[in-house]
């Protein structure tokens, strides 16, 4: 009950201060085409809708305020990956697996992996690939104990990773570190869920505020970080909806 509290109130600090609707006062073309054509596009691409049918199948449970969000998320993650025609994808904690195959609809020519420790969830994330025909998603369950260094260390470069169903903040922070070192000048990592709790969003802080980040912007149910370092280092808390 106290992260429900503490969840409202991120959501009113967050409307309070969210700034930048429709690019108003970004300079930078890069960021103003992120932020217009990507971040704020509604447009409603062919996948969105098989994707969002199969979560009401795996979920077996009516559409609800969260689910929304979900989708909303679903969507921008699709969105980034099909605009920067990213080629290696990584998901580090599998949900439902319905992140995963916005990621791969995207384009799916790309290395898609997930990482997950959560046999539950490979399991749910597996049968909808299997539905979807998606045989080239790469779904990796690893022990509990274990840490997915070792298959991010097989990787050559990372252009996008989402850092999904973590739930340990430390976890979270060091996973970043270590993606830090297969990043490239276009890279993008997204983080879900920054604000469910105090001390994810102190983690989500910390990361923003790392000394390789150029900008982060804040969209509340999602946290984006652009790594190119001809862009002002700066951060953005943007209304996206």
């Amino acid at each position: 009950m106290a992260h429900l509290f503490y969840q409202l109130k991120e959501a009113i600090r967050y409307r309070i201060n969210a700034r930048h609707h429709k690019g108003f006062g970004i300079h930078s073309p890069y960021l103003f085409h992120l932020i217009t054509s990507v971040l704020q596009e509604k447009y409603p691409f062919y996948c969105f809708e098989t994707i969002e049918s199969l979560r009401k199948e795996l979920n077996n449970k009516p559409t609800c305020f969260n689910q929304q969000k979900k989708t909303h998320s679903g969507q921008i993650i699709f969105r980034i990956i099909q605009d920067a025609k990213f080629k290696t994808l990584v998901e580090l904690g599998t949900s439902s697996g319905i992140e995963t195959q916005y990621m791969i609809f995207a384009n799916q020519k790309a290395r898609c992996i997930s990482i997950t420790d959560s046999a539950e969830s490979a399991a749910i994330a597996r049968k909808g690939f299997q539905i979807q025909g998606l045989e080239q998603i790469e779904l990796h369950l690893i022990k509990p104990e274990e840490m997915p260094e070792t298959l991010i260390d097989k990787l050559e470069n990372l252009d996008f990773v989402l850092f999904n169903q973590i739930s340990d903040p430390q976890k979270y922070q060091d996973l970043f570190q270590k993606c830090l070192c297969k990043r490239n000048n276009g890279s993008i990592f997204v983080f879900m869920n920054m604000h469910e709790s105090p001390v994810k969003t102190q983690a989500w802080e910390n990361i923003r505020a790392h000394q390789d980040v150029q900008v982060s912007i804040d969209l509340f149910d999602l946290g984006i970080l652009l790594f190119n370092p001809e862009l002002e280092k700066k951060k953005y808390v943007i209304r996206n909806k």
